[in-house]
């Protein structure tokens, strides 16, 4: 296994011995991220990570790097091609840290503003716009579970290293369609495993 992933592992899974819940303890787990973001002999690796997201067919896949046998967290990387988007969507119940290892995107964030927010309904849904961030190298972001957001690719491929208190592959997670004002249910996308040796 790369050294600076063993050593991410072994570091994060030490924060499992603490009496703390997953927000705080994937809080804690930001600086080790920041190292693992910058560590050369990754970047040089992940130039010959595969991109094979359609997102014209609503289908997406995450490299799956790392998913822990004890404590169940997950690590993996979401790479977009020149001008690709997300759907604007949430991670239903699973906490996530984003980080940009290469390229650059936008990050928009919405809340439900409708009536429906607290029957859970599929349609009549809408969102306001409360946040647009303009991401590079090295930014981090905590998306705690049900957060909706909408990620826009530059003028060049963007790697993201994302860590996950849970596999989204089997988790059901919420995409909308902010014109028609509707939501639908689905999991997570794939998670396709790949060795970093």
């Amino acid at each position: 296994m790369l050294p600076a992933l063993e050593q991410f592992i072994s570091e994060f899974r030490s924060l499992y011995t603490l009496d703390i819940d997953d927000r705080e303890r994937f809080r804690r787990g930001i600086p080790l991220l920041e190292i693992l973001l910058s560590d050369r002999e990754l970047k040089t690796r992940s130039m010959n990570w595969p991109s094979r997201n359609d997102p014209g067919k609503g289908y997406y896949e995450n490299l799956l790097f790392y998913e822990d046998p004890d404590y169940g967290f997950v690590l993996n990387a979401l790479i977009k091609d020149p001008g690709e988007a997300t759907p604007v969507h949430d991670h239903g119940d699973v906490l996530t840290v984003y980080g940009v290892m290469i390229g650059g995107e936008t990050v928009k964030r919405y809340r439900r503003i409708d009536q429906g927010v607290t029957n859970d309904t599929d349609k009549g849904i809408e969102l306001e716009a409360v946040g647009d961030n303009q991401v590079k190298p090295g930014y981090i972001d905590f998306v705690p579970p049900g957060e909706i957001h909408v990620e826009y690719n530059g003028p060049h491929r963007t790697i993201g290293l994302i860590l996950r208190n849970g596999n989204v592959g089997k988790n059901l997670q919420s995409w909308y369609d902010i014109e028609a004002g509707t939501r639908s249910r689905r999991f997570g996308p794939k998670q396709v495993h790949h060795k970093l040796v």
